[in-house]
């Protein structure tokens, strides 16, 4: 026998166990949701306390660093242990600090101090949550009369992880405690809230509901519910008093209704009799549909198969066109160790792609080529096959090697290949792909490179002292039957300076769109992060400059294939008079 079924037997309201009472299930639930809403909160403002401590402290440390830089190099410049000590001794007045050592450029240690470490306690075992931020070093530079800055030495900070833990946990508990003490004083609040205006006016409802004469429903008394008028157990009260009545005009009506009852029921039986054979009916056509649906299923099974073999076919196709497009360029090894450091970052839009490029060395010249045929994808990755054919046969061709020649014979042969050489007669329909193209020359050691490109492929050069300068190649384009090629294509000679860095790039690095408001990257932000990194090694800068681009498309994707050469050429100082360098 259930609870509901023992209520109705004869347990009283004033028999209903505490346990289950309303009062007791609407303060355990209250308690339960406001203590899980508390953990939630609770633990989403710990974690950005934790956040936000931790970026406190960095910046903290950072500014206070800032402020006795000067001091500190001074006192590594001048060899002054004394000045050493007091700035040592500065830092240490903060008590998150755990060491402090001044060291010079030799190694050698002027000054350090370091706290008493922290006695035993439960901090200990959560050091970790601060154990990444402990360490800190700020490289110490003196400014010579001549403007010049010079490295003195090193200011290292180590933090304590062990007070840094303790402040983090004190402040957390001190929050639990008053989210616990919030959450117990809503409950309470909620559940005297909710007895007085519900459960309470429930329980004279329920009382004056047991009183009700079964025999004799419409003569009920009605009981008061002060303050309940015009809301929702206002509405009860009126609807049971309605049922109640209505409940009394049955009864009178009982025998009437009887008659009426067995007629409908004949009345129903005939119905139902009809109804059971339009479902017979209805059944014997959803049979029928249901073989054509089985039939129909069985048919996309099918094309699923097909258009699922036809995919696998398609990336295995593509698959293979990369590894072949990928076997056609070159290995950077090929121009030798002794022209300097190159590096390639080639990264088609999909699979295959229309950028491509070529290096190659005939005694001490080296050459390196970079285009970007029509399009991306399979289109491109077809008119690069085509390039390669082309270059491969102009470079073997050529008794002396020229930029801008290279450049217009490359231009003929492609569009003699693609069958776009016809001066007339052209609808629009036919064949009309094409390229941008930079050739870059020099021999091995030698300060003087010579550049020629047609279309969008500039050649940036950083010179260590001067920035970043550029170089753009002849307006046009090569190959395309509806474009005449340039009337001239210019070579432009380039003197370098020793650790100059010279890039090539295709047009889809600087067109990736992102940032806030979405724009263009543009080739300015592009030389400006390039010499805000000039210092790094060529593996660093690409590597660097990746993240940077994915940083600012964010959640665009990429429109096009994109190329970068990076070539930083050894260059050897001119020999005297005599031979001797």
């Amino acid at each position: 026998m259930t609870q509901s079924t023992e209520l109705a037997a004869g347990t009283t309201l004033s028999r209903i166990p505490l346990r289950h009472g309303l009062t007791f299930k609407q303060a355990a639930v209250t308690l339960l949701v406001v203590l899980l809403l508390g953990l939630s909160v609770g633990t989403l403002e710990l974690i950005l306390d934790w956040r936000a401590m931790r970026v406190e402290v960095r910046v903290n440390l950072e500014n206070t660093l800032d402020l006795v830089e000067g001091s500190a190099a001074e006192a590594l410049y001048q060899l002054n242990p004394e000045l050493g000590s007091r700035v040592v001794d500065g830092l240490l007045v903060f008590d998150l600090v755990r060491y402090v050592e001044l060291r010079d450029d030799f190694g050698r240690v002027l000054a350090s101090r370091q706290n008493p470490p922290l006695g035993a306690s439960a901090f200990h075992r959560w050091s970790g949550l601060f154990a990444d931020m402990t360490d800190f070093s700020r490289p110490l530079r003196q400014v010579e009369p001549d403007g010049a800055r010079t490295e003195v030495g090193v200011l290292r900070v180590e933090l304590s992880p062990e007070r840094l833990t303790e402040r983090f946990l004190q402040q957390a508990a001190r929050s639990a405690f008053f989210g616990v003490a919030r959450a117990g004083g809503i409950s309470l609040l909620v559940v005297i809230l909710f007895y007085f205006m519900i459960t309470r006016p429930l329980l004279r409802l329920a009382r004056a509901v047991a009183e009700i004469d079964p025999t004799r429903p419409g003569y009920w008394p009605t009981p008061e519910l002060p303050g309940h008028g015009h809301d929702e157990l206002g509405l009860l009260l009126a609807h049971l008093r309605r049922l109640l009545g209505a409940s009394q005009d049955g009864l009178d009506q009982r025998d009437r209704a009887q008659a009426e009852l067995t007629a409908l029921t004949r009345e129903l039986e005939q119905r139902v009799q009809e109804r059971t054979q339009a479902l017979e009916q209805a059944m014997l056509d959803l049979e029928t549909r249901k073989d054509e649906v089985e039939r129909a299923f069985e048919e996309l099974d099918w094309t699923h198969r097909r258009l699922s073999e036809a995919n696998r076919l398609l990336l295995e196709s593509h698959a293979y066109a990369r590894r072949i497009q990928t076997t056609m360029l070159p290995d950077p090894a090929v121009l030798g160790d002794d022209a300097g450091e190159l590096r390639v970052h080639w990264e088609p839009l999909h699979l295959v792609g229309g950028d491509w490029y070529w290096l190659e060395r005939r005694g001490d010249q080296c050459l390196i080529l970079l285009a970007d045929c029509t399009g991306h994808g399979v289109p491109g990755a077809f008119v690069t096959l085509v390039l390669a054919s082309v270059t491969e046969q102009v470079l073997r061709e050529t008794p002396v090697w020229e930029p801008a020649t290279i450049l217009a014979d490359i231009d003929r042969r492609v569009r003699r290949r693609l069958g776009q050489d016809r001066s007339s007669g052209w609808t629009g329909l036919d064949s009309d792909d094409g390229l941008d193209a930079a050739v870059l020359l020099w021999e091995v050691g030698s300060g003087t490179l010579e550049f020629a490109g047609v279309g969008s492929i500039p050649l940036l050069c950083l010179d260590p002292d001067k920035g970043i300068g550029t170089l753009r190649g002849t307006r046009g384009h090569l190959g395309y039957q509806s474009l005449k090629p340039p009337a001239a294509i210019a070579t432009q000679r380039l003197v370098l300076a020793p650790g100059a860095t010279l890039y090539l790039l295709t047009d889809g690095l600087t067109d990736q769109m992102g940032g806030s408001p979405r724009r263009l990257l543009g080739r300015r932000r592009l030389v400006e992060w390039l010499e805000s990194h000039a210092a790094l090694g060529l593996n660093d800068q690409i590597a660097g400059l990746c993240r940077m681009l994915a940083d600012y498309r964010a959640e665009e994707s990429r429109r096009d294939d994109m190329t970068l050469i990076a070539f930083r050429p050894i260059v050897r100082p001119p020999l005297g008079a005599d031979g001797i360098k």
